[in-house]
């Protein structure tokens, strides 16, 4: 019968001398006998035990647990009441993780956008995360219409040029224009914009929101506190 030390027991299964003896401390892996010296001596069905304990320690069992499926090892009604628990563990720790990771994103985001702004951004990471997830929605429900308008004038466009039928477009054409103006001016209620100098959050009118520069996600403006100009972060604005 093949019979391992402690250390050669550790060595075959990748874990310290400390884990094994850690492990006969809670009575999960007693050696199946001490030899002369007072060795702890361990056979083949010790090792198949650590191997076994191992493989619920991967599940991320708790020696607790493990301790309670070893005792009811022909009861799988237990085991299948602790795999269970520990699915649902793992869905909460995974949401967890998940929010990390987007808040972990976002001031990565920021940071590669203005860097000045962390501190706000990680004063409020929810609320920010927030209203970032309010000014896509803006910007998708424009992209949208956008698309929507476009269609409807090919379509209008379309039915004169082939039909020689006009006035619906003479009809839908100004209240397509109607609409845009409404969507602009909401979008214009709807955002304020962030100085990377002194930090302040301001709004603008149309006339700076048509002919300013920007790119996606900045707008070049002069802040009303600091007086200087910069690209200013959007931000949603709506109470």
């Amino acid at each position: 019968m093949a019979t391992y030390t402690t250390g050669e027991l550790a060595k075959i299964c990748g874990v310290s001398i400390r884990t094994i003896q850690y492990y006969d401390q809670k009575n999960l892996l007693s050696p199946d006998h001490f030899n002369k010296s007072g060795k702890r001596i361990y056979s083949n069905k010790e090792l198949q035990t650590l191997r076994i304990i191992l493989g619920y320690k991967q599940l991320g069992f708790t020696l607790k647990d493990i301790r309670k499926v070893m005792a009811n090892q022909q009861n799988y009604a237990v085991l299948e009441l602790l795999l269970d628990r520990q699915i649902t563990r793992l869905d909460q720790q995974i949401k967890v993780l998940e929010a990390q990771k987007q808040s972990a994103q976002y001031i990565s985001d920021t940071l590669h956008n203005s860097e000045p702004l962390l501190e706000n951004t990680l004063d409020d990471i929810d609320g920010t995360m927030q209203k970032n997830k309010e000014l896509k929605q803006l910007h998708q429900l424009l992209i949208l219409f956008g698309i929507l308008a476009d269609l409807l004038e090919i379509g209008l466009l379309f039915l004169g040029i082939v039909n020689g039928i006009w006035w619906p477009m003479f009809i839908g054409i100004p209240i397509i224009v109607f609409i845009a103006g409404y969507m602009t001016k909401e979008y214009n209620q709807n955002t304020a914009y962030i100085c990377p100098n002194c930090k302040t959050i301001f709004k603008i009118g149309l006339k700076k929101l048509f002919f300013s520069a920007h790119t996606p996600k900045t707008r070049k403006l002069i802040c009303p506190h600091c007086g200087k100009k910069a690209y200013c972060i959007e931000t949603f604005a709506k109470e």
